[in-house]
C-alpha cells in the first residue's frame, strides 16, 4: 500500500498571529507529528494574476493590503507581513494536491473564502483567506467534480464560488448553522439557475456522533452513484472532532475514517486542510488518511442520545425530500 503524499512547506508557517488565535502554526506541527513517516511535496506558489480564477481583483487587494498593514481583515480574521505570499503557496499547495492524489497540509485555510471574500451573509471570514479547494478546479477547468466538506462550520466561501455551476456538486456536512459560525447553510440553499440541486447541505445537531453521520454516508453514496464524478475533492475540516474546541459535535476516527473509504474508487481524488485545533488533527486526520488510502482499520463509533436523534431525523427528512426532486437517494 503506497502512503498518500503530504504537500508541506515550512512558508506555511510564516502566517502567524501577534496575539493567541485558533488558527496558528502548531495546528500544522502538531499534524505534522502524527504524520511524520509519510512523504512530503513542497509546493510552488502562484501568481498573483492566477487568484483571480477564484476571486474578486478587489479583495485580493484587500487581502494584500493587510498583509502589508499587518492588519486584522475583521473581527477573526488575521494577517501578518507574509500572509499574502503564504496564502499564494497555499493555493500552489491545493494545486500540488490535485495533481499527486494527495493531501495539503496547508494554510491558511479557504473554505470560508467566497468570490468577493465574506459569502451568504457571513460576518467575518472565519480565519480563511483564498479559496483553496476551488483552485485546482478552476485553474484547469475541471468537470464532474464532487466536493466533500466535512469540516464542521459550512463552507459557505465554496459553495459560493460554485454556486451556478452544475459541473460541480458540493456536499456540505456541518453543524446547524442555527448553533455555529457562519449562520447559513440550510438544506434548502441548493445553488443558482442551471446547476439546483448540485449544492447539498446536510445538518448534524450539537452533540450528534457517530452514529449520525453512519446515517448521511449512504446519502453520500447514492449521490456518488447518480452522479458519477471524475475527481473526489475534500476540504477536510477536524473540529467535529469530540473536543477539538470550536463546536459541540462528538465525530470520532470511525467518521473520518469512513469519509476517507467514500473516495476508494477513484483514481483521482485530493484533499486539503481547513479547520481542526487540538485532538481533531492528532486523531481525525490520521484516521481520515488512513480511509483514503484504503488501509482496514476498525474503529468504534459513539452513538447520540435520544433527543438528539430525533432532532437530527427532522433534519434528515426534511433534506431527503428536497434531494429526492435531484437525485436517487
Amino acid at each position: 500500500m503506497s502512503l498518500i503524499p503530504l504537500i508541506y512547506s515550512d512558508v506555511y508557517l510564516l502566517h502567524k498571529p501577534k496575539h493567541t488565535h485558533s488558527e496558528n502554526p502548531d495546528r500544522i506541527k502538531r499534524a505534522l507529528e502524527e504524520l511524520k513517516n509519510y512523504p512530503i511535496i513542497s509546493p510552488q506558489k502562484v501568481s498573483e494574476e492566477e487568484v483571480k480564477l477564484i476571486h474578486d481583483e478587489d479583495y485580493i487587494n484587500l487581502v494584500k493590503s493587510s498583509s502589508e498593514k499587518e492588519s486584522m481583515i475583521d473581527a477573526d480574521t488575521y494577517t501578518s507581513k507574509e500572509t499574502f505570499n503564504v496564502a499564494l503557496y497555499a493555493l500552489g499547495g491545493a494545486l500540488k494536491a490535485f495533481e499527486t492524489n494527495g493531501f495539503g497540509l496547508l494554510r491558511p485555510p479557504g473554505h470560508h473564502a467566497g468570490r468577493f471574500g465574506k459569502a451568504f451573509g457571513a460576518p467575518t471570514l472565519g480565519f480563511c483567506i483564498f479559496n483553496n479547494i476551488a483552485f485546482p478546479i478552476r485553474k484547469y477547468a475541471l468537470t464532474k467534480v464532487l466536493i466533500i466538506d466535512f469540516d464542521v462550520h459550512y463552507g459557505n466561501g465554496t459553495q459560493d464560488i460554485f454556486w451556478n455551476d452544475p459541473e460541480v456538486v458540493h456536499i456540505d456536512i456541518h453543524q446547524d448553522p442555527r448553533t455555529i459560525y457562519p449562520g447559513t447553510g440550510f438544506p434548502d440553499m441548493i445553488g443558482g439557475k442551471d446547476a439546483e440541486g448540485t449544492k447539498i447541505n446536510l445538518l448534524i445537531p450539537p452533540l450528534g456522533g457517530d452514529d449520525l453521520y453512519e446515517e448521511l454516508i449512504p446519502i453520500i453514496q447514492s449521490v456518488i452513484d447518480d452522479f458519477k464524478p471524475k475527481i473526489i475533492a475534500y476540504s477536510a475540516g477536524f473540529d467535529a472532532f469530540e473536543g477539538d474546541g470550536l463546536a459541540s459535535v462528538r465525530a470520532t476516527e470511525w467518521t473520518y475514517y469512513n469519509m476517507g473509504l467514500l473516495s476508494n474508487r477513484f483514481e483521482r481524488k485530493y484533499a486539503v486542510l481547513e479547520g481542526g485545533y487540538g485532538v481533531g488533527l492528532i486523531r481525525g486526520l490520521k484516521a481520515f488518511i488512513y480511509g483514503l488510502q484504503g488501509e482496514k482499520k476498525v474503529y468504534s463509533k459513539n452513538t447520540s442520545s435520544d433527543a438528539v436523534k430525533s432532532r437530527f431525523r427532522n433534519y434528515l427528512s426534511e433534506e431527503k425530500m428536497i434531494l429526492r426532486e435531484f437525485w436517487k437517494i
